[in-house]
């Protein structure tokens, strides 16, 4: 979690990586869980909210630090 904070605030090539999408259909079968998307589970935010909370690098880390109590801030 701390990492994606990171990867948020810096423009760098996994920033590109992360955010990019691929051309293409679908394959079949279950969707693979994104790491994105366990991010959003996990914080139990909306993907935008974690986004814009991730540039902020305070009110990230608080976020970060509150995950497992159940006192994570909105």
């Amino acid at each position: 979690m701390k990492y994606y904070g990171h990867l948020r605030r810096h423009d760098s090539i996994q920033k590109r990586i992360l955010e990019g999408k691929i051309d293409g259909r679908r394959g079949r079968g279950r969707r693979r869980q994104t790491w994105l998307g366990n991010i959003q589970e996990t914080s139990q935010m909306k993907m935008c909210e974690v986004c814009e909370t991730a540039l902020d690098g305070r009110r990230w880390r608080t976020v970060t630090a509150h995950l497992g109590d159940g006192m994570a801030p909105s």
